[in-house]
């Protein structure tokens, strides 16, 4: 395992991954970029622009290897159980925070088995509902909400995703009982709510955003900090007073346990590069993602408290783990 000393990134750390470098661009293997998701998706995308960027940093040839299933247990066993070498990097998304809060039995640990290398992007959580719903704003819906408490209903894509504990988490803040409806796909869930079979639709940015800009949906809430400009005219949590209702499902690059401390700063320093240049910036925010970035440890700690966070959601309101 990395030690906390060693992921604090000194000056010491700094001067070996610099070290690295040459060491890194000498083999001629190849870095494989695992994807716990199927290709053609805008994840399995960003990844790639990713990579290419890195690939050209570190010159060495990053392929990007989609391995979807379990919930992104499967691409996260692959990696936890490669070498430690820096030959296998993960593709991280929320779920890493998400699973260990249902405090179950998992096949990985991913906040011990995994070292942590940067954040990537987030892409923040909307609340919307269909235009057929007569609330124009977040204080409408509230107020229909305590009027009709059980008779409010919020669709997603699943149980026990990120959007299904925000819409759980904004129940408990508002005073109301906000009722779940799971659907299988978020395509499906945002097809009822926009034809008015439910009245409101938890999930993020992207593809929500088509339906608020073409008029078939109103965004009320956004979890970002700041207003997101693919739906610029949702106001954020903040804005309505209510900053701990911030969420959004983000991403990161994480490696095996155990990865020398100059290789994790290395692939870091790559990262917080590629997101620094403005084609790789413009590509990802078209899709809908928020460029983040960050120090290893600071993403480490982001997952640490963001289970917290949701394991009281969890527990509170009862909600069984992912099937």
């Amino acid at each position: 395992m990395i030690t906390r000393r060693q992921l604090l990134g000194t000056t010491a750390a700094g001067a070996a991954a610099a070290l690295a470098a040459p060491a890194l661009a000498q083999s001629g293997a190849p870095i494989r970029l695992v994807v716990p998701y199927g290709p053609g998706g805008s994840t399995d995308t960003a990844g790639r622009v990713l990579a290419e960027r890195m690939s050209a940093d570190l010159g060495r040839t990053i392929i990007v290897e989609n391995r979807p299933g379990g919930g992104t247990m499967v691409g996260m066993q692959n990696v936890a159980t490669s070498k430690p070498d820096g030959s296998a990097l993960l593709l991280t998304t929320t779920t890493a925070a998400l699973l260990p809060a249902f405090d179950i039995p998992l096949q990985v640990e991913p906040q011990k088995q995994l070292a942590m290398v940067a954040q990537f992007a987030d892409i923040p959580c909307v609340f919307a509902v269909s235009t057929k719903h007569p609330a124009k704003n977040w204080a409408e819906f509230t107020e229909w909400l305590k009027k009709e408490p059980n008779q409010v209903y919020y669709a997603t894509s699943s149980t026990g995703g990120l959007p299904h504990l925000w819409g759980e988490l904004i129940s408990a803040k508002n005073g109301g009982k906000l009722q779940h409806i799971p659907y299988k796909a978020a395509a499906e869930a945002l097809r009822d709510t926009v034809a008015g079979h439910v009245p409101a639709f938890v999930d993020v940015t992207t593809p929500v955003d088509q339906q608020i800009r073409g008029g078939t949906m109103r965004g009320l809430l956004c979890g970002a900090p700041e207003r997101v400009a693919a739906v610029g005219d949702v106001p954020t949590a903040k804005e309505l007073g209510m900053p701990d209702l911030e969420a959004a499902v983000y991403f990161g690059v994480s490696a095996p346990a155990g990865t020398p401390a100059e290789i994790i700063q290395r692939y870091n320093t790559a990262i917080n590069a590629a997101l620094k240049v403005e084609s790789v910036r413009e590509r990802l925010m078209s899709m809908g993602f928020i460029p983040t970035g960050g120090a290893p440890e600071a993403y480490t700690q982001r997952l640490a408290a963001e289970t917290n966070r949701w394991r009281k959601v969890i527990k509170d309101a009862k909600i069984p783990p992912p099937a």
